[in-house]
């Protein structure tokens, strides 16, 4: 009797509680799980910020070394083509005698880009360049304009990154240069901005 009545007396979940228990469940792991692909997606965004800026400072930093030691290529001035998404100008290497390089940067389809080309002779003009070849690049640029390009009395050569004129290519006395990198996982966010600034030191070309 005492049996019967202790079994009697047991009860289990309803399907009401068995249901309410489940969605307290599914909710719980929802918000882990949304939590989880927070945290795994902005350390996505960092490893790739840190990345890209790996590569942009340097090649900035190397860009604006360049210009300032640039030079003319016989009777020619150092900048030979100017805009807000491409640069090309001359200066000589590191060697002795030195050879001369053509350098030219470039914006192309969120990709920015070194090309060099080195003459095949050395210690003076006229010069004969090599082959040119991409020697680096910066994926993931969102800026439309990187260069700006300053007279020495401070005149804007481009406004809204038009094309230098051939008329103004002697008169760049100062170039700007920004890189806005936004990695893929940020999803439009999380952008990265380095900047540089290189003077040029104007010889008078013979």
């Amino acid at each position: 009797m005492l049996n019967r009545v202790a079994l009697g007396d047991e009860q289990g979940f309803t399907l009401i509680e068995l249901l309410a228990a489940c969605l307290l469940i599914g909710v719980v792991v929802a918000a882990f799980a949304g939590l989880f692909t927070s945290v795994e997606q902005r350390n996505s965004t960092l490893q790739q910020q840190a990345v890209l800026a790996s590569t942009a400072r340097p090649m900035l930093d190397s860009l604006a070394a360049e210009l300032e030691s640039a030079q003319c290529n016989g009777t020619t001035q150092p900048i030979t083509a100017a805009s807000g998404t491409q640069l090309t100008f001359t200066t000589p290497d590191r060697q002795q005698p030195y050879h001369l390089q053509k350098i030219t940067y470039t914006l192309a389809g969120g990709v920015f880009s070194r090309t060099l080309a080195t003459s095949t002779n050395t210690g003076g003009p006229p010069w004969t360049m090599g082959t040119a070849a991409t020697t680096g690049s910066v994926s993931s640029v969102t800026n439309p304009v990187i260069f700006d390009f300053l007279s020495s009395s401070g005149q804007d050569l481009s406004p809204g990154g038009a094309t230098v004129s051939a008329a103004n290519l002697p008169n760049i006395a100062r170039v700007t240069m920004t890189l806005v990198v936004t990695p893929t996982a940020s999803h439009g966010t999380g952008s990265l901005t380095t900047q540089s600034a290189a003077s040029l030191r104007t010889p008078l070309c013979s």
